[in-house]
Order: C-alpha cells, then structure tokens, then sequence
C-alpha cells in the first residue's frame, strides 16, 4: 500500500550484436540504451584457453558441493578435449559438462566416458573423423549426434538465430528443437 525505494543494478548478458539487431528491428531501441549504460565485454570461451581448466575445476569443486560426490580431477585424456574443444555454449556449456561429468564419474577422476559423445569425439571444435571401431566403422551414435548437431546450427544460421525458424527450415516443433539444442549444449 506504499511506495518503497529501492536501488538495483541489473546485469544482463547476450551473445547476439543488440545495435545490430536494433538496426534489423528486432530489439528495441529503447531498451537497449537502458541497459547499456557500462558494458564489459568478454571474447568466448575458445579463445580464452588459459581459463577453461580454471573454470573447469572450479565448477568441478561446486558440483561436487551440490551433488555430494568427491571426484577429485580430471584425466589428462578430458583435459586434452576440454582444451581442444570451441565450447559454442561458452562457460555454461562447460559448465552443464562438468555437473555430467561429477555425476557420471565413477572413480576420483573424470574419465572420457562421463564426456557428453558430442565433446567426446571432436577435435579442435571439429568432429574427430579419425575415431571409429574395428573394421573402420564409426559408432552409429556418434553419427547421428553430429549430425543433428551440425544441422541445427546450419538451420540457426541460416535462419539468423531465429528458434521459431530453424524449427521450420528442420520440420520439427519448437519445442524438440529447444530440447535437442539444450542435449548439444548449442
């Protein structure tokens, strides 16, 4: 029934260019001078490589906190793709990994086996062809996730990161496309 006064900051973060979307009408102008009154901006994860083990262990002591496990590092094998890899979902990307990681990990240590298959396989931000089983055959699993992972992104792009287009260019619902892109960590 009464005014309180309240002082806040508000911290907002995109990867999306908001002057160029302004441009493009697709945010408003607005809003944008409102919240850009001091921005920082940070280069992705990729290219920051000196901080990915460092975020790494520290999401690994959280997880380990929250999830009551004692998994105490990670193998030089998942060191070595974690340092290889683009991480596209940036620093929650890598972090939803890590909280698989503890709560997969059957010993002290994580193993590639915790490791989603989508990181698993890749090299450099790249699938790693060279990896297949006896006789040259590739695990049909690993097939169908890099595919489906490569064509979302190619719808993404091709729809300017409109969800609700990609969704069509792909013929699926809304609804599957935010589920798959939330299992590939896009």
């Amino acid at each position: 029934n009464r005014t309180i006064a309240v002082d806040v900051r508000i911290i907002t973060a995109t990867n999306e260019d908001l002057m160029k979307a302004v441009r493009k009408g697709r945010f408003r102008e607005d809003l944008y001078h409102r919240i850009n009154g001091f921005k920082i901006q940070l280069p992705p994860l990729r290219e920051r490589q000196d901080d990915i083990l460092i975020f790494a262990r520290h999401f690994l002591e959280r997880a380990n906190e929250e999830f009551g496990r004692s998994v105490a590092d990670f193998s030089p094998e998942v060191r070595e793709v974690f340092l290889a890899y683009a991480w596209p979902g940036n620093i929650r990307e890598l972090e939803n990994v890590v909280n698989r990681c503890v709560l997969l990990s059957e010993g002290r240590e994580v193993d590639m086996n915790s490791l989603p298959v989508e990181i698993r396989y890749h090299q450099h931000g790249k699938p790693d062809t060279s990896y297949s089983l006896p006789g040259g055959v590739r695990p049909l699993k690993q097939i169908v996730v890099l595919a489906e992972r490569q064509a979302i992104m190619s719808a993404l792009e091709a729809a300017g990161q409109n969800k609700s287009r990609a969704a069509e260019l792909l013929q699926v619902d809304r609804k599957t496309l935010y589920n798959k892109m939330r299992e590939y960590n896009l």
